[in-house]
């Protein structure tokens, strides 16, 4: 769990998670590279469910037991069916693995059939473990990426997006919840990056 001992320490925190965003945005995606706006766009609609899910504070739901397996997992609060079905997904496409895996990793060595090595049981553990934020973050990005409709521009229909598409009629999150959510760690960053004519990361 990251504690924000300050306002900086909590600004730090924010703008190393919007760093994250930017970075797996721009570099994991399907088959064609995004443009600035829409990488940005996307690194956006990933902060905002950051923001929602966990306000970046925790990595394991609060109403399961922490070692059990149903729930939420990392700041992002990804579920174990749809790791499932990421898994799945990076099988049939080679091609968002290996970006994945470079996004991951950052390793030119590091092999593309890492989901093959590590079973469900492992990379649930590994999403508990505190600023493991990568890895859950990969998952949430391919969780949208498995979406057909694209990303919406604006900051309301992007709380709409999200909670059709991530938190689902089932969740408890509102579009009005999640948009100030999104608003009130967004305002915590730099105002150059959250300037509305912002074309990038």
């Amino acid at each position: 769990m990251d504690i924000f001992l300050s306002s900086n320490d909590q600004t730090d925190c924010l703008k190393r998670i919007w760093t994250l965003c930017c970075q797996c945005a721009a570099t994991v995606y399907g088959s064609t590279p995004p443009t600035a706006v829409y990488a940005l766009r996307t690194a956006r609609l990933l902060f905002m469910t950051g923001a929602q899910e966990t306000g970046f504070q925790w990595e394991r739901q609060r109403s399961p037991r922490f070692e059990g397996n149903v729930g939420g997992f990392g700041k992002w609060q990804v579920e174990p069916g749809s790791i499932a079905s990421s898994l799945d997904y990076l099988h049939k496409r080679p091609d968002v693995l290996a970006r994945a895996t470079q996004w991951l990793f950052n390793d030119p060595h590091a092999p593309n059939n890492w989901p093959d090595l590590i079973n469900m049981d492992a990379i649930l553990w590994a999403l508990r473990m505190d600023d493991n934020d990568k890895l859950a973050l990969l998952f949430c990005r391919l969780h949208y990426l498995r979406v057909a409709m694209p990303i919406p521009d604006g900051e309301e229909q992007q709380a709409g997006y999200y909670k059709v598409y991530y938190n689902t009629i089932l969740g408890a999150a509102t579009v009005p919840g999640t948009l100030g959510c999104y608003q009130r760690f967004s305002a915590l960053l730099n105002p150059a990056i959250q300037r509305k004519d912002t074309t990038s990361c």
